[in-house]
C-alpha cells in the first residue's frame, strides 16, 4: 500500500523532466484522439473517423480520458526512467492499450467476419463452428474496457516503482 502512495511522487519526478513531460503530453494527446475516434465504433457500425465524434457519450469520453492519461503518465515515467539509466518496461500498459481498442474494432466492424471467412476458406470446419464472438464482445464491452484500464494502471504502477528506484 505504501508503494501506491508513492506513485504521485514518481509522477512529480517524471513531469519535472522536460523531455519526459513532452513525450508524456504527446502520447496523451495522440492516445486521446485515437480513443475518442475508436470507442464510439459500436454506434457507428464500425466506422472509425471524425463521424465517430457525434456518437460519443459521456461514459466513452471518460474512458478515453482515463486511458489517455494512463498512457501519457506511463510514457512520461518510462522516459524518465530511461534517462535515469534503469531499463523500464511498459508491456502491461501497451497490452492495456491494445485490449482497449480491440473490442470496438472487432464488435461492429467487418474485420472479425472477414477473418473468420478467411480461416473458413482454408479450414472449412472453422466456419461451421459459428462462434458468436462479436456478440460476446458487444455484450461484455464494459468489462473489457475495465480490464484494459486495469492493465494500464498496473503498467503505470510498475513504471512508477522503477522511476522511484532511479531517483534514489
Amino acid at each position: 500500500m505504501q508503494d501506491i502512495v508513492k506513485v504521485p511522487v514518481a509522477i512529480r519526478f517524471a513531469l519535472a523532466d522536460r523531455r519526459a513531460r513532452i513525450w508524456g503530453t504527446t502520447t496523451f494527446l495522440i492516445g486521446l484522439g485515437v480513443y475518442l475516434l475508436v470507442l464510439p465504433a459500436t454506434d457507428t457500425g464500425g466506422t472509425i473517423g471524425l463521424v465517430s465524434l457525434r456518437f460519443l457519450t459521456f461514459g466513452e469520453v471518460g474512458i478515453a480520458l482515463t486511458m489517455a492519461i494512463l498512457v501519457g503518465l506511463t510514457t512520461a515515467l518510462g522516459i524518465y526512467g530511461l534517462r535515469q539509466g534503469v531499463p523500464v518496461t511498459s508491456g502491461k500498459t501497451i497490452l492495456g492499450a491494445i485490449v482497449a481498442i480491440l473490442p470496438t474494432l472487432l464488435c461492429c466492424s467487418p474485420i472479425l467476419p472477414l477473418g473468420i471467412a478467411a480461416i473458413a476458406s482454408v479450414l472449412p470446419a472453422a466456419g461451421a463452428l459459428g462462434l458468436p464472438i462479436q456478440g460476446f464482445i458487444a455484450t461484455h464491452e464494459a468489462w473489457i474496457y475495465a480490464i484494459a484500464i486495469a492493465f494500464m494502471a498496473w503498467g503505470l504502477y510498475a513504471n512508477a516503482r522503477r522511476a522511484l528506484y532511479c531517483a534514489c
